[in-house]
């Protein structure tokens, strides 16, 4: 799964999740259900748009950082013209679980 987390108004948001899910999963060439666009409402005067996308290492950073930031700032920027931060979290694959197992890839099990 591909998470993003978008901080903006609703209006934008409606907008733009379909295009933000087709753009992270045609840069990441994953398939559209595994890539989940949700919006994250707060309180404040802060009037830009901010993207957030969830990483498991570095390395997609390096590979991937840039694009993505094109494709989601373009998507944004195509409902509505303003700032659009799109800022990364990585969180390696050994600190995720779904329902209590280890969802590292290839990983050894300790039984």
């Amino acid at each position: 799964m591909i998470f993003a987390d978008f901080y903006g108004t609703a209006w934008l948001f409606g907008a733009a999740q379909s295009a933000l899910r087709e753009g992270i999963a045609g840069v990441f060439r994953a398939r559209l259900e595994d890539v989940v666009v949700r919006r994250i409402v707060v309180e404040g005067e802060y009037t830009a748009t901010e993207v957030w996308i969830e990483l498991s290492s570095d390395e997609q950073l390096m590979r991937h950082g840039q694009e993505l930031a094109r494709v989601i700032s373009a998507v944004v920027q195509a409902q509505a013209p303003g700032e659009v931060w799109v800022l990364f979290r990585i969180v390696p694959l050994s600190h995720v679980y779904l329902n209590g197992e280890p969802r590292r890839r290839g990983s050894v099990t300790l039984e």
